[in-house]
């Protein structure tokens, strides 16, 4: 005689930042392997977040009162907010996640984040994906690629460029801020993203070729009035200050194709 097949009505599930478990279904239902609900049974107080994992014949005490397939947008706010914490758990608070992506038919979280040093969290990553039960993988991002994500008014009142039109953001140095004449602090020089700003990279060719014409500051140099010391350069508008050796000055201006001066 052959026996019959048992039926089916209790879901294990993993629990979404705890451990696997069983519940006895108190209706048949069929939601695919893999995917995410929010259930709550009868001895619990709220809705918990669980993967599917399949269905048995298994006898529990949990019997389900309300599920519901989860959205993934909530599926990823609940899993970035454990994230969160656990980080803060670890004293990591120099770590801000700036954004994050969620495939759940992959089984995937992509976390991006900015920090004050470089960090590798791939033993974090492996950790979060025993509990979350996806693939969590974690991309350092830099300053400027977080503001162009967030966008925003630099300081000249105009969108930020990496967020309007830059499609590759350029590398920039204090050295060409410098080659610009601009001797001011790295703050006062910084955009919101706190390096350097992008704009200071614009002009740079234009300084450096009048530069070939131009003394530098501070420079001993000799004209047709004498001999003195350069106390401003504004490459601009072709022209120089020099403070004579008798105590004159003067403001030079370049003259096309005339050499008006040489280095002492």
């Amino acid at each position: 005689m052959k026996k019959e097949k048992s039926k089916e009505n209790t879901l294990e599930v993993s629990i979404v930042g705890g451990k696997f478990e069983r519940y006895e279904l108190l209706f048949p239902v069929d939601f695919p392997l893999g995917s995410f609900l929010l259930i709550k049974s009868r001895d619990e107080e709220h809705e918990i977040l669980v993967k599917v994992r399949g269905y048995s014949d298994k006898s529990t005490e949990n019997v389900l009162e309300r599920y519901q397939l989860a959205p993934s947008e909530k599926v990823k706010t609940l899993m970035v907010n454990m994230v969160k914490g656990y980080l803060f758990e670890k004293k990591a608070h120099d770590v801000k996640i700036v954004d994050s992506k969620l495939d759940i038919n992959k089984g995937h979280l992509g976390i991006d984040y900015i920090a004050d040093k470089k960090y590798s969290l791939n033993k974090i990553g492996a950790y979060l994906a025993t509990i979350l039960h996806v693939r969590v993988d974690f991309n350092q991002v830099g300053a400027r690629d977080y503001a162009r994500k967030v966008g925003g008014l630099g300081p000249c009142g105009r969108e930020l460029c990496c967020k309007s039109f830059l499609r590759q953001i350029p590398s920039i140095t204090l050295d060409m801020a410098r080659e610009q004449y601009l001797f001011s602090s790295p703050d006062r020089l910084s955009g919101m993203c706190g390096r350097l700003r992008c704009c200071l990279r614009y002009e740079i060719d234009f300084y450096r070729e009048a530069r070939k014409q131009l003394p530098e500051p501070g420079q001993m140099i000799r004209t047709s009035h004498g001999t003195g010391k350069v106390v401003e350069v504004n490459a601009l508008v072709g022209r120089f200050s020099v403070i004579y050796e008798d105590g004159t000055a003067e403001a030079v201006y370049l003259q096309q194709d005339e050499k008006i001066w040489e280095p002492v």
